[in-house]
């Protein structure tokens, strides 16, 4: 039985439509934006009161002023006026994570940055940890998903 060419070209074209989806559904929601009410200052200090102050969770190392390093070497953005990273985790969450597969160090412990804009908007910016824990599936995933359910906690407190 002879299969039509027809039927060939349209399933290999449906595939590429479906590759170019999800690529596009990646690069849009893989990080995600959230926009502040509080200063910069504000939001810097809530976020460093909230994480430590869940159990399990603290800050594996210093926050990082990227704003004042690009400045120095005359490279912060003309539309950026403040840049700040924070690296949250919970050491048995990771345990877990990086017991069940060790090469997701290269994205651990969970960053945030919080920016502000020449316009004087403050943002909050994080990977979409829920989307990630759905693409690996397993323990890792579910690991994932409290990694998920605590950070979407920590932005309710940080932005409200």
């Amino acid at each position: 039985m002879e299969i039509p060419i027809a039927l060939i070209i349209g399933f290999i074209l449906g595939l590429v439509t479906a590759a170019v989806a999800v690529v596009l559904t990646m690069r849009s929601s893989m990080i995600v934006p959230e926009r502040s009410s509080k200063s910069f200052d504000a939001t810097c200090a809530a976020i460093e009161e909230v994480v430590p102050g869940t159990a399990g969770w603290s800050f594996p190392m210093e926050s990082f002023d990227m704003s004042a390093k690009l400045a120095a070497k005359n490279s912060l953005p003309d539309n950026v006026r403040k840049i700040r990273l924070y690296f949250m985790c919970n050491p048995s969450v990771a345990k877990t994570v990086l017991g069940a597969n060790p090469k997701l160090s290269a994205i651990m412990p969970c960053s945030w940055s919080v920016y502000e804009l020449s316009d004087g908007k403050v943002w909050v910016s994080h990977m979409n940890i829920s989307m990630m824990a759905k693409m690996m599936g397993g323990v890792v995933g579910e690991s994932m998903g409290e990694v998920a359910k605590a950070d979407g906690r920590f932005l309710e407190s940080v932005l409200n």
